[in-house]
Parts: C-alpha cells; sequence; structure tokens
C-alpha cells in the first residue's frame, strides 16, 4: 500500500499567491487552499517593483497554516512567473528592489541592446524571443543606470529561486525559470557566452543551475521555529508556472496536441524535444523555454485575460463590484463582437483606464465600439479566441505538424464561453482543465522528485483527481459540459 505523502505548492502568479496543501494517497490527489493573498506592485518614485519580502511573509504564513492544520508536510516546492529577480551581495543579503516586467526602464536602453545583439541575434543564440521584459533587457538596463549595484551584487537570482533561497539559504538556478530570461543558451543550459559578453554582463552572477525536480535542502532552522513545523524537503521544481501548468496536462498523447495555458497571460505553444529556432519561428514570435523532464515548450506569449482583469479592477475602482463568473454570464448574453482586436497592440501592455484604450483603439482601426459592458468583455473573449485561432494556424505550419487537440488549463478552463469560442476559433477539440493548473503540476513534480510517480502516472493521477471538460467546434453554447476522470475517454 503506499504512503500518504503531503505537500505544499506556493505557486505565484502575476496578480495573486496561493498556497495549496496537496495529499495524495496513492490513487488520487486531493488539494485544498490553505492561504491566498493579493500580489500587488509598488510603485516607488518611477520604479515599478515587486514586494518580495512582503510575498515571503505571506509564504511564511501559508506555511504556518498549513502545519497548524495538517501536520509539517513531507515537501514544499515555489512556482511563478519568469523574467523578474533580485540581487544577493557576498554576504547572502537581499539588495535593490526587485522591479517588475512592466517597469519602465527597459524602453530606455532597448535601441542599444539590440545595436549589440539584435532581435534575430538573440533568438538564434538563445530561442527566446527578444522582449522588452526579458531579464537580458532588464539586467542591462541595471548595468547602465546603477553601475554601482554591481560592485555589491554576488548573485542573481529569479524570482522562485529568490524565494527558495529565503527558506533555504541555498542559491541555485533552475532550468525552466532560467530558460526564460533570453540569457541561456538552449542547447546546453548554460550562459550563452556570446551574448554576455557583447552586453558587457557577468554570468557569473547566475549561481548554480539545477534541473527540475531538484531537492535543494530543508526548511532553515530559525523558519522552523518560527513557524512551528519539522524540517521539509525543499524542492526546485518546474519553478517557472506555465512549466508547472504544462506538467500537469493529462495527455493522452504529446503528439498532435497542443497546450494553452490561459491566466493573465496566455501562452499557447507545443511541447518539442529540441529548441525551434528557424526564422519562421522568430518571424512569427515563438519563443523556446525549457519543460520538467528536458525538452522544450515552443510557445507563444500573448495577452490574456489581463485585460479583463483590468477592466474588472477598473469598475471595482468606480465601486461596481463583478465576479468574475458574473463577467462571464454578461458576456455570454450579448451578441459576438463580429469583428475582433488585437489583445497584443502596445496600447494594452501597461496598466489603467482599460475600457476606454480598448474603446479608443476599435476607433482608431475603424471596428465597432462595444456598447455596455457585455458587450466589451465578449468583445475580450471574442479577441483572445481569434488569437489564440491564429497562433495554433502558425505552430502548425512552423512545426509542419498537424493539431488535433487543446488542453486549456488554468483559470479560462472555468470559463465555459472563453473555451467554446477557442474551439470555435482553432477547429480543434478543446479539454479543458485543470484550473490549477500551476499548483497541481508543481505538487505532481514534487511527487515524481520523491520517486513516487513516473510522468505517465502523473497524468493518470490528472485525470483521476480534476474534472476535464470537453468542448468541440461547432456546437452551441449549452449550460453544461461532459466531464470525464479517464485520460482514455478524451475524444480526439
Amino acid at each position: 500500500m503506499n504512503p500518504m505523502l503531503t505537500m505544499l505548492a506556493v505557486d505565484l502568479g502575476a496578480s495573486s499567491g496561493r498556497v495549496i496543501h496537496g495529499t495524495y494517497d496513492g490513487h488520487s490527489l486531493k488539494t485544498e487552499e490553505v492561504h491566498r493573498f493579493a500580489n500587488t506592485p509598488l510603485l516607488v518614485g518611477r520604479e515599478l517593483v515587486w514586494n518580495v519580502l512582503g510575498l515571503f511573509a505571506e509564504i511564511k504564513q501559508g506555511i504556518r497554516l498549513a502545519c497548524r492544520k495538517h501536520g509539517t508536510p513531507d515537501s514544499l516546492s515555489i512556482d511563478t512567473w519568469g523574467v523578474d529577480y533580485g540581487y544577493l551581495d557576498e554576504g547572502g543579503r537581499l539588495l535593490y528592489a526587485a522591479r517588475h516586467y512592466r517597469d519602465a526602464r527597459m524602453e530606455r536602453h532597448r535601441a542599444e541592446v539590440e545595436q549589440r545583439v539584435s532581435p534575430a541575434e538573440q533568438f538564434r543564440l538563445t530561442g527566446n524571443q527578444s522582449d522588452l521584459i526579458n531579464t537580458v533587457y532588464q539586467l542591462f538596463a541595471d548595468a547602465v543606470e546603477n553601475p554601482k549595484l554591481f560592485s555589491t551584487a554576488d548573485k542573481l537570482l529569479l524570482m522562485p529561486d529568490l524565494l527558495l533561497y529565503l527558506l533555504s539559504g541555498r542559491a541555485v538556478a533552475e532550468r525552466t525559470i532560467l530558460s526564460t530570461t533570453g540569457l541561456i543558451d538552449p542547447v546546453t543550459g548554460e550562459p550563452c557566452t556570446p551574448l554576455w559578453k557583447q552586453l558587457g554582463l557577468n554570468p557569473e552572477l547566475l549561481p548554480e543551475r539545477v534541473e527540475a525536480g531538484t531537492v535543494i535542502g530543508t526548511l532553515l532552522p530559525e523558519l522552523q521555529e518560527e513557524l512551528g513545523c519539522g524540517p521539509i524537503r525543499l524542492i526546485a521544481g518546474a519553478s517557472h508556472d506555465t512549466a508547472s501548468a504544462v506538467a500537469a496536462i493529462p495527455y493522452r498523447e504529446r503528439e498532435g496536441a497542443a497546450f494553452l495555458s490561459s491566466g493573465t497571460w496566455s501562452l499557447v505553444g507545443v511541447e518539442t524535444s529540441e529548441a525551434i529556432r528557424t526564422e519562421a519561428c522568430d518571424r512569427l514570435g515563438f519563443t523556446n523555454e525549457a519543460c520538467y523532464g528536458g525538452g522544450h515548450r515552443l510557445l507563444k506569449n500573448t495577452t490574456g485575460l489581463w485585460l479583463l482583469q483590468e477592466v474588472q479592477r477598473e469598475w471595482a475602482e468606480a465601486g461596481e463590484e463583478y465576479a468574475f463568473a458574473e463577467l462571464v454570464s454578461l458576456a455570454a448574453e450579448a451578441p459576438a463582437a463580429g469583428t475582433v482586436f488585437d489583445p497584443d497592440a502596445p496600447i494594452f501592455r501597461a496598466p489603467g483606464r482599460m475600457s476606454a484604450r480598448i474603446a479608443d483603439y476599435c476607433r482608431g482601426q475603424g471596428l465597432a465600439v462595444p456598447d455596455g459592458k457585455g458587450e466589451l468583455v465578449r468583445l475580450i473573449f471574442d479577441s483572445l479566441a481569434a488569437s489564440y485561432g491564429r497562433t495554433v494556424g502558425q505552430l502548425e505550419a512552423v512545426t509542419g505538424k498537424p493539431l488535433h487537440t487543446i488542453h486549456l488549463v488554468g483559470g479560462g478552463a472555468r470559463n465555459r464561453l472563453l473555451c467554446q469560442l477557442t474551439a470555435d476559433a482553432t477547429g480543434k477539440a478543446v479539454i479543458a482543465g485543470p484550473v490549477e493548473a500551476s499548483a497541481l503540476g508543481n505538487l505532481l513534480v514534487q511527487l515524481q522528485t520523491l520517486g513516487v510517480l513516473t510522468r505517465e502516472q502523473a497524468a493518470e493521477v490528472v485525470a483521476r483527481s480534476e474534472p476535464l471538460a470537453i468542448y468541440r467546434p461547432g456546437e452551441p453554447f449549452p449550460e453544461q459540459k461532459e466531464a470525464t476522470h479517464s485520460i482514455s475517454s478524451i475524444a480526439e
């Protein structure tokens, strides 16, 4: 009989964080959210930063609450968004407020970065699509604007590695999160020396590299005493939240299947054995990131539910609060937009005034301006689905392989309207779920690291633990969709 194992998944998104308790009984995985908290960036002068120590305090509170209720877990792992980081000095102390990927400083240095290493050369060297949010642009901006920082900075830690360091005292660079930086050779997984050299950066800033699924130590004794728990094994898992989400996909078979991780961002892609660095991939905006267990994710990072989140926040600030489900209902009652806008237009990147900016963009493009809240939300969903349809078609073109199924995971999987619109726009079957894919993948990687599951068994555990809804192209939008708890029953 399999022993009962308990784990904690710290799952940090760009707008909120969760500490999830997982229990594996040898058959299925039961999850419970023990702590949820906001992840709100701070504007300090002109700098947009993350409240890293506030996040650390919330993580500690989640551990405390979980241990109080369930006892000391067997292990813990952290996944977060990509690209952002903090610095440690030689004594291991945190330096400098960790900047947000929407901070404005990178734009001031774009021209010089791209004069030294063109976007096409960045893609050829690293497999990463050049983007101002990438660590490479951020690091160069730091070097120009704050050169004295590098006389004291000893290590650069990406966000999940930084938070694990605060828990363990050990500094590492895990492969999946490192692959988001635009700084790494995709074949070796090591710093891309020509790029670092051309930008005048020091690759020794990166700590010891480790593979996803590495036990890096245990919770510091001081924290054990503070939190009232015993030693917890700390695992550098699939630390990039998208890598964790993909690790939770219950593939019947990977060939012919795409994934769509739907959250603040939408990430649409396929798993590949090698990084694909063709001119067509570069021109179409695809990037390569590392998978748990080896291989790569060829994907496009596009705007997602950020648009809806900003509209929702805007209305709440005006005294009109709507739950996510209420907004979906409003959109379902509204007519189809007929026309769509480009969710990735630069005008939509910054926070604030999103409904007005969507209206302004539509006017400027000669599109119908949505009339009322329901029509605005429906236009957002129609536009996202159309974007997914374009991206899936491009994936088929650049890989030369047809796709028949899309696994839609993350918060968008509970949005039945968006799931059906996605099936219609792509012409593919959409298998929706799991919703909390990043947290679930985080837990599954821990179980595999502890030697309890294989990757194939992990997919079966997902199907036994989470309902999976199936949406087919051209179907009317019903009140309920069918669900399955078996991989073998998922339709092609």
